[in-house]
């Protein structure tokens, strides 16, 4: 790569990190509460806590892992990364207005109430633990890839956007973390949509529609694909992990219960399952048709070797330079929006479930605020020490933390989601599946040869049997006696989950989103602009031209729609738990 593209490159990416840290440093001076620093004061509109769900729900992963599947596969990745519209519209039918009546801050505080307070102890401690090592392998994932394209040092690019991460993070809470995610949220379509566009273009500029299917190779764009594996078990499996994990993610959880009333709460789930429908192919829709374009190319043993950054090979050949820095930016915004999500709910846990609970039940706000900033810089700190570590060592723990990762999500969040639909469940069962399911799968791991197994389950095989388990120690607790505290105390909490409840939002000086990401994306449009300057053929400035405007557009239109804060509603009076 040229000297001048790979500083353009770069200098795009550094902006971008400076850009979103500014969001943090400007919300860091409206934070007066814990409930504003956690939850936003429950004001997040619903276009914004749709967004930031959809957003903060797909990483580098599906840059590198779902994109090398698409690379390989074909239809067989596309099919499974449409999960998230069944996800993402059952949280809207079923646990959306569950969460919000609940008004949790943190998911753990709900266990207590539904199962007892050693399972809210457990639970918040593994989610916490867990945290670090999936951190940690997400930013090493997506700046191997940023390496990839733009060729700036893996450890610079580590350092530099976990910094970036723990500083908007840490001073602005949840209101810098939703703001951050929408403006990403426009930069990755920025990058994405004319990269899609451009790989249809190509379809026609080879010849036709009817052409292009002639080119597709012998089972690449059939499902199901039993000769690599892709069977419709391993697609059901896939979607259920998806159901699961979407539905029972903190991150999720804690967005459901920052809007301001349930109606919103709803409207949002929607509005990420709307987003979620074209996701599959407008992301990854590229990758199959340029395999399919260049197959000569692309499908060279040496490049399938490399399948982990086939996005950024086919981004360097279809977009323009500054473009590219663009995509970069993107992949780091997926990631770092997951990211921001997790270091402040896991904070917001760490709080309420653990400082407050057991170390300082008497904190005032100030210190609970103090507490968990100095949370998120832990978090952060430790996850872009891991980060830096497999990146040193190049060694196995890449792999073997996404094996980890992979079976500890349904012993966490199994629990939680049947704690909210199985009444009939005991207050012992949440960690009795929890220790079940997790030492199913130690067993599949790393014991599966006193079974006489050559290797591990396949992954559909784990999630069927785990969530057999589960679900078999949920239903089977009903048959043991239970008490009559226990027995009026989940009474009562589905009683609150029956109960409609709309609250006041919290603090109406915290200044509207619409404005912030307006002014936010009007400064990356100015940026845009000025790569246009760059020596470039004719349609790539025009395509440069064309998103530069569409986010000076944008950005104005956003800025001038952003006034005084909406009214409060009246409603009844807020069901809360006591969070000590």
């Amino acid at each position: 790569m040229a000297g001048q593209n790979q500083f353009v490159l770069w200098s795009v990416v550094a902006a971008y990190i400076a850009i979103v840290t500014l969001a943090g440093s400007y919300y860091a001076r409206y934070i007066k509460t814990p409930d504003d620093y956690f939850r936003a004061g429950s004001s997040i509109p619903w276009w914004a806590a749709g967004i930031a769900i959809y957003k903060a729900n797909f990483t580098a992963y599906t840059f590198v892992a779902i994109a090398s599947l698409v690379y390989v596969d074909g239809l067989s990745g596309l099919l499974l990364e449409t999960g998230p519209v069944f996800a993402f519209l059952l949280a809207a039918l079923v646990f959306a207005k569950r969460w919000r009546r609940l008004n949790v801050t943190s998911p753990p505080e709900y266990l207590e109430a539904r199962f007892n307070s050693g399972t809210r102890k457990i639970f918040s401690i593994l989610g916490i633990g867990t945290t670090f090592i999936a951190s940690g392998t997400r930013l090493y994932a997506v700046c191997k890839l940023v390496e990839a394209i733009t060729g700036l040092p893996l450890l610079w690019t580590v350092a530099g956007a976990g910094a970036a991460m723990i500083t908007y993070t840490m001073l602005g809470g949840l209101c810098a973390v939703v703001v951050t995610d929408v403006l990403q949220f426009i930069i990755l379509f920025l990058a994405v949509i004319p990269m899609f566009a451009s790989s249809v273009a190509h379809i026609f500029a080879a010849g036709s529609w009817a052409h292009f299917v002639a080119l597709i190779p012998a089972g690449y764009g059939s499902f199901p694909h039993p000769e690599h594996g892709r069977t419709l078990g391993w697609l059901l499996a896939f979607w259920a992990s998806y159901l699961l994990d979407y539905n029972g993610d903190w991150g999720v959880i804690q967005l459901l219960c920052s809007t301001p009333n349930e109606r919103e709460s709803r409207k949002a789930a929607l509005l990420a399952t709307g987003l979620a429908l074209p996701h599959a192919f407008l992301l990854l829709g590229p990758c199959f048709i340029a395999r399919v374009l260049w197959a000569r190319e692309i499908a060279d043993p040496r490049v399938m070797a490399q399948a982990e950054v086939a996005y950024g090979h086919i981004a360097l050949k279809l977009l323009p330079t500054g473009m590219i820095g663009v995509v970069a930016a993107a992949m780091l915004a997926a990631t770092m929006s997951t990211l921001s999500v997790a270091w402040n709910v896991r904070s917001t846990s760490f709080v309420n479930d653990l400082y407050l609970r057991f170390l300082r039940p008497r904190a005032g706000g100030r210190e609970q605020i103090l507490v968990a900033r100095v949370a998120v810089a832990l978090i952060g700190g430790t996850a872009v020490g891991i980060a830096i570590w497999i990146a040193l060592a190049s060694s196995g723990l890449f792999a073997l933390a996404q094996s980890l990762i992979g079976f500890v999500v349904i012993p966490i969040v199994l629990p939680m989601l049947l704690g909210l639909v199985v009444p009939s469940a005991r207050g012992w069962s949440g960690t009795a599946a929890l220790v079940v399911c997790f030492a199913f799968a130690c067993v599949n791991q790393f014991f599966y040869g006193w079974f006489g197994l050559a290797q591990p389950l396949p992954f559909q095989n784990v999630v069927v049997v785990s969530i057999v388990l589960g679900c078999a120690v949920m239903f089977g607790s009903a048959l043991a006696p239970r008490s009559a505290a226990e027995a009026e105390r989940i009474r009562e909490l589905y009683r609150k989950m029956r109960t409609p409840v709309a609250q006041r939002p919290g603090n109406l000086e915290l200044p509207a989103p619409v404005g912030v990401i307006g002014t936010l994306t009007l400064i990356v449009g100015v940026l845009v602009a000025v790569l246009t300057l760059l020596p470039q053929h004719a349609v790539d400035r025009w395509m440069t031209v064309g998103s530069a405007a569409v986010l000076i557009l944008l950005g104005i239109v956003m800025r001038r729609s952003s006034g005084a804060p909406p009214a409060p509603v009246d409603s009844e009076p807020c069901i809360e738990f006591d969070s000590r």
